[in-house]
């Protein structure tokens, strides 16, 4: 039976929880407004006077999932490290994001498999990624002003390369278990993976390699 609220804040939060279900489970063309308003325990009137559509409840999906993701990766927050260690917690924040949430992974597949058509409505993704960039090339000037990092590093084609290898182990982790032999879904392996990809990221960062080995042990301890 649906249920009213005296809450639209609460309200909404219950039918975009169960519509990033929905969608990261069978995608846009199989998700039912219908099932979406039924699990949130709301007619689906209300759904619409909320999102308006299908795709607007698709689109709001898309943006709570941003959100998310990006509170998790503190980048913020790791202004304060020194840069190599802000470097590692970056990568390690990332991964975490991601790993801890799997509905994400799904429906940014399925915007993909949109070339980006409902992403680009919202006009909301430049506003969450902006202040990330931003951090970046804070760390990245910081290194340098240090001597540890060397010069003109891109801070989005960093971003995309530590992401794009965080994102890809998860993404893919069943099908390259089967390729590869090997399990992939252990905290071991994820370890191990999230271990490999910092030091490729700092290795490419860093001006003189030898200055990993001085701040390994603080940045383990600092992450």
């Amino acid at each position: 039976m649906a249920q009213r609220s005296g809450d639209p804040a609460r309200v909404r939060e219950k039918i975009l929880k169960q519509a990033i279900e929905e969608f990261s489970r069978i995608g846009l063309e199989g998700a039912r407004v219908d099932r979406i308003a039924e699990r949130s325990r709301v007619s689906k009137n209300m759904l619409y006077y909320y999102f308006k559509s299908k795709e607007g409840l698709f689109i709001a999906a898309l943006d709570r999932t941003y959100e998310q993701l990006r509170e998790q990766q503190k980048d913020i927050s790791i202004r304060a490290s020194d840069p190599l260690v802000a470097m590692q917690q970056l990568v390690q924040h990332t991964f975490r994001a991601f790993e801890n949430n799997p509905h994400a992974i799904r429906l940014m597949n399925e915007e993909n498999k949109h070339r980006g058509k409902y992403l680009r409505k919202s006009g909301q993704i430049r506003y969450l990624y902006t202040p990330l960039v931003e951090t970046i090339q804070f760390i990245l000037e910081r290194g340098r002003s240090d001597g540890i990092f060397r010069a003109s590093i891109d801070a989005r084609l960093l971003y995309m390369t530590l992401s794009s290898l965080c994102y890809h182990y998860l993404s893919n982790q069943y099908t390259l278990e089967i390729a590869l032999g090997r399990d992939l879904t252990s905290e071991k392996s994820r370890q191990e993976w999230l271990d490999h990809v910092t030091n490729l990221v700092l290795l490419h960062c860093v001006s003189d390699p030898t200055a990993m080995i001085a701040t390994d042990k603080k940045a383990r301890t600092a992450c």
